[in-house]
């Protein structure tokens, strides 16, 4: 299995997050009106944001395990 380090993990996350935002952007909000294509249009945003929260898990978990391994 791969296991990423702390700085790729960081990178993964903000580049997650900024493809995110990127494509929440780029959202046609007229089909909101419609209501048709509506998921087709929030579907890359969503993943994109999802991938971030993914790779913030272990992001958080490798800094908590550093933090406990310097206080001992």
């Amino acid at each position: 299995m791969w296991k990423p380090g702390k700085k790729t993990l960081f990178v993964l996350m903000i580049l997650m997050a900024i493809f995110g935002g990127l494509t929440s952007y780029w959202i046609d909000w007229t089909v909101f009106e419609t209501n048709k294509g509506v998921l087709r249009e929030i579907q890359l945003p969503i993943i994109f944001l999802v991938l971030s929260f993914y790779f913030m898990i272990p992001y958080l978990k490798k800094i908590k395990e550093e933090k406990k391994n310097n206080e001992a």
